[in-house]
């Protein structure tokens, strides 16, 4: 049986994630916004959180750009953001608050299976390298025995976790895959927003494989792009958000973007494909991929992660990202300030854990992400 290394973390004092939460005496609503990439996770906690505080917080995400200019601006009490904010203004620190696989889906129309592709050929296709769907890179991809991780379970059936919330791999199956793939034109579906989905995606790909993207990551998809994607409309188009870019794969056949897990399911439909990382083995992205991943990232003082995208770790999911929470360390209100310090605290310590169909991953009192987390949110409640 083949164990997940842990975290070699120095943890400097008990972290408490579960916390009980009693009803607001006086409900507040809280303005919010930024990454679009939580909403379906924020929609499936919602009436828990509600419950708990007697709070609300509607929350529609645009991209984190919007997030962080609503910080900035203080239309915002707090916002999402899956990128750093480069450009803080006074007081505002990031809290990793998330962390999920930026999933690949495809629409290939038809029974519209899912293709393994290598991290390569995604970096071309998304490059504008490869421009149709039967390229010997994709065929090469998909007509080759495939290593597939298998997580070891627990008594109820889930992936079982080592001491600090890392999915244990039981075996890697090596499954025959054999596919015929169309001679049609890629279109490749972009974030036209800014949007740390964006970000991630770029910044893998560029960390990766310099050569072909040699522009660093950027919230602007276009801006990190190698070349100027506006001069190829056949083969790239923008949409705004997450569910823009996934309506829009759900109307083209032959169609692909990146976004989160959920936008696969209904009423999109979409195909996730399964990446080959750099241990060789096929990861479909999951709440427990990007655990993995995480597991070899490294989290700063000032809360912000930095992955290691050319990991050899076996299952894991080469494109993780963390969601920031963006917020401020004094509100010139302490009754404020405490609020909006429980609200954060209760999104990241339930929203994941009880969730989980959503794809992000859960925390648990010893991960890094936890510790971190807890140790910004501490300077919170003034």
């Amino acid at each position: 049986m083949k164990i997940k290394n842990t975290f070699k973390v120095a943890v400097l004092g008990a972290t408490v994630l579960a916390l009980v939460l009693a009803p607001s005496a006086n409900a507040t609503t809280w303005n919010s916004g930024g990454a679009s990439s939580v909403n379906g996770l924020m929609a499936a906690c919602k009436t828990a959180y509600q419950t708990a505080t007697g709070d609300d917080f509607p929350y529609n995400g645009t991209g984190s750009g919007s997030g962080k200019t609503g910080i900035h601006a203080g239309t915002m009490d707090f916002a999402f953001s899956d990128s750093v904010d480069t450009a803080p203004i006074a007081n505002q620190i990031h809290l990793p608050a998330f962390v999920w696989p930026v999933a690949i889906l495809t629409n290939l129309g038809g029974t519209n299976k899912p293709l393994t592709l290598s991290t390569e050929t995604l970096a071309k296709i998304f490059a504008g390298a490869i421009t149709k769907w039967d390229d010997p890179a994709i065929v090469a991809d998909n007509n080759k025995d495939t290593k597939v991780i298998v997580y070891k379970k627990d008594a109820s059936g889930a992936v079982a976790k080592d001491a600090t919330g890392n999915p244990i791999v039981s075996k890697v199956n090596v499954v025959p895959n054999h596919r015929t793939l169309p001679s049609k034109d890629i279109v490749v579906f972009y974030r036209s927003a800014n949007s740390g989905t964006s970000n991630n995606l770029t910044r893998a790909f560029n960390n990766l494989y310099p050569t072909i993207w040699t522009k660093p990551a950027n919230d602007a998809f276009a801006t990190a792009f190698p070349g100027d994607v506006t001069k190829d409309p056949r083969h790239f188009r923008g949409a705004t958000g997450s569910g823009d870019v996934a309506n829009n794969v759900k109307a083209t056949p032959y169609s692909i973007t990146y976004a989160e897990v959920g936008f696969a399911a209904a009423p999109y439909n979409l195909a996730i494909t399964s990446v080959v990382n750099k241990a060789g083995n096929a990861i479909v992205p999951s709440s427990s991929s990007a655990m993995a991943a995480a597991a070899k990232a490294t989290v700063k003082d000032d809360g912000t992660v930095t992955f290691d995208y050319a990991t050899m770790d076996s299952d894991a999911y080469p494109f993780t990202a963390t969601t920031y929470a963006l917020a401020l360390t004094d509100y010139g209100n302490a009754t404020k300030g405490a609020g909006i310090k429980k609200t954060l605290e209760y999104l990241t310590n339930n929203c994941a854990k009880n969730n989980p169909s959503q794809g992000f991953g859960a925390y648990t009192p010893t991960n890094a992400f936890a510790i971190a987390f807890g140790k910004q949110l501490a300077k919170l409640g003034k």
